[in-house]
């Protein structure tokens, strides 16, 4: 590997030992701004300053402000995918994953109520900003996969589902997480958990009725 000069560093180009790091601050802050901004609010040269990098470095990482948000979206389907991987680990039968991924939702509201902003925003930055959809639908169809995976894993699931195609109940439990970590992204976490709670004591109601 070459010397890196020190004209090398005020060019803005990124020491390789350093390189993961710093993109990986980069998309951290960049989620932040993103998530609690919107995508027209925020700027390169922001995200630069957050990530204490000069603007002329951020685009050796990301030629444009869309291939941030882009690369943001990776980074939250990878930061869902080690959740239900916990979850689904933790939680053989259905009933006991549903309780477990609402409490991990609840968790994310609390300490990354962002993430869940950044989520809850993407309808409305694809809508004006069709260049970030393809990121914005390959975490979705990831996302889907995901819980769809969860849902159909899970034992003991005809309790639960009571006669419900899997793939119909997947498509609820998005929309239910979906809308309850909306609220926390507005930082209504009261309401969120009892949001959850509701739900899961509908799912528990059902079990219920078919049981009997």
């Amino acid at each position: 590997m070459g010397v890196v000069t020190e004209e090398h560093r005020r060019a803005g180009r990124p020491v390789d030992s350093d390189s993961a790091d710093t993109r990986a601050r980069i998309l951290d802050h960049a989620l932040v701004l993103f998530g609690t901004e919107g995508f027209d609010a925020t700027t390169n040269r922001r995200i630069a300053e957050l990530a204490g990098i000069s603007s002329a470095a951020l685009y050796h990482y990301f030629p444009s402000k869309s291939d941030i948000y882009v690369a943001v979206c990776g980074a939250i389907t990878d930061r869902f995918a080690d959740v239900f991987a916990r979850v689904t680990g933790a939680e053989p039968t259905l009933a006991g994953r549903l309780a477990r991924i609402m409490d991990e939702n609840i968790d994310l509201g609390k300490t990354s109520p962002a993430l869940l902003g950044f989520v809850a925003g993407i309808p409305a930055a694809v809508q004006k900003h069709p260049e970030i959809a393809h990121g914005a639908e390959t975490m979705s169809v990831a996302f889907r996969k995901m819980v769809r995976d969860m849902v159909e894993g899970g034992s003991e699931s005809e309790s639960v589902l009571g006669g419900t195609p899997p793939a119909g109940f997947a498509d609820l439990l998005m929309v239910v997480l979906s809308g309850t970590g909306r609220l926390s992204a507005r930082g209504m976490h009261d309401r969120h958990r009892a949001a959850s709670e509701a739900f899961l004591a509908l799912v528990e109601s059902g079990r219920g009725d078919h049981l009997g």
